[in-house]
């Protein structure tokens, strides 16, 4: 079973409100469950840290699933996921973003 970390985002998301999140992801992480339904909306360079904060971690975290019920952004984050090389996937529930971090095949 993965150690999962979860992070809540809300409002409209900066880079530095997004760096502030990620800071307290423990380093004995291997999986990252984000959950942003109460998100509205967000800054170009939060995304980009997002990426850049994935590519730093790939070798740690396993997954990341991204809790979302707008269908623009999960296309943005399949986007994100192929920039950052991780395994990277939406999802519309919580429920269901936790059976795919625990699950053990990719």
């Amino acid at each position: 079973m993965s150690n999962i970390a979860t992070v809540q985002l809300r409002g409209h998301l900066t880079a530095l409100a997004l760096e502030s999140a990620l800071s307290a992801v423990d380093s004995s992480a291997t999986a990252l469950l984000v959950e942003a339904l109460e998100m509205t909306d967000y800054d170009a360079e939060a995304r980009t840290a997002f990426v850049a904060w994935n590519e730093r971690t790939r070798g740690r975290i396993q997954r990341v699933a991204i809790v979302t019920d707008k269908p623009i952004w999960r296309m943005v984050i399949s986007a994100m996921g192929v920039a950052s090389r991780q395994k990277m996937k939406a999802f519309d529930s919580i429920a269901a973003a936790q059976a795919w971090l625990q699950a053990t095949s990719p």
